[in-house]
């Protein structure tokens, strides 16, 4: 998982770090049959979900399917009905991004820029697309590559937390920070194939709020993420699952076997780890 940073063109910073994808590790008789061209269809079964149950057998299955925001409380000099409003735009914008499915599977990043307001919708429109790969504002959203993954079933399942404090930023300017930190999974089978995944997001990272001089807030979203299992190719801002009958491409995982689901794991790694099945 290699981090990326982009700085923001506007009045406050914006500092996205964008964690490359995980290649599945397969059990060491299916890597043995796909680097021996044996005959891994009726051998080993690669659809991996219970259709009828998606999240058996992992820790999501505990998970709930929304992002909830604690009871506001003032903090510094902004008031709790300010950190109210805040903590349920940070919400909407992770809902935009995570739980929209015109925008993971299909790339409509429309509700997510939709939430975005004068300088930081400003810096995210003027920087999409950007010729440094540093710098584009693509690392924000969660897209997959459009026709790599449908969902199984309609759940999308999330655990985690979101907090605020009053915070200051590397310019000497206080703002409200809403951090968030939440593992989201999605169940998917690559299209017309009997094979799927569980697709483990890990989110760490903070909106940012920044009081406009009328009372009234506006939110720059500052954060990372690590995806499993899927390629690491280099330079993308779509993630291509790796399912289990796939030898990974791009950068080849090394390192230490990780958990997925544990966010410690993609806060202290760097790049492209070796996970266990999700």
């Amino acid at each position: 998982m290699s981090p990326r940073t982009c700085a923001a063109l506007g009045a406050a910073a914006l500092t996205v770090l964008t964690l490359t994808g995980c290649a599945q590790v397969l059990e060491q008789a299916d890597r043995f049959l796909l680097e021996t061209g044996g005959p891994i269809f009726g051998a080993v079964d690669f659809d991996e979900v219970d259709r009828d149950d998606p999240f058996a057998g992992s820790p999501a299955a505990d998970y709930g399917v929304e992002f909830e925001t604690p009871e506001p409380a003032a903090q510094g000099d902004f008031t709790a009905e300010q950190v109210e409003w805040a903590q349920d735009r940070a919400r909407l914008l992770l809902e935009a991004v995570y739980l929209d499915t015109d925008a993971v599977f299909h790339e409509d990043n429309s509700e997510f820029t939709g939430l975005l307001t004068g300088q930081s919708r400003e810096w995210y429109m003027d920087n999409l697309g950007h010729e440094d790969p540093e710098l584009d504002s693509r690392h924000l959203p969660f897209n997959l590559t459009p026709g790599t993954a449908e969902p199984i079933g309609d759940e999308i399942r999330v655990d985690g937390r979101m907090w605020a404090e009053a915070a200051r930023d590397d310019y000497d300017q206080d703002y409200l920070a809403v951090h968030t930190e939440y593992v989201v999974v999605y169940p998917v089978a690559r299209p017309g194939d009997p094979v799927s995944t569980r697709l483990v997001v890990t989110h760490l990272g903070e909106v940012s709020f920044y009081d406009l001089g009328d009372g009234t807030l506006e939110a720059w979203p500052n954060w990372y993420r690590g995806v499993a299992p899927a390629h690491c190719l280099p330079d993308e801002f779509m993630f291509t699952p790796a399912y289990a009958d796939e030898r990974p491409e791009g950068e080849q995982p090394r390192g230490r076997q990780q958990d997925a689901y544990d966010l410690e794991d993609t806060r202290e790694h760097e790049g492209c780890g070796t996970v266990g099945y999700t």
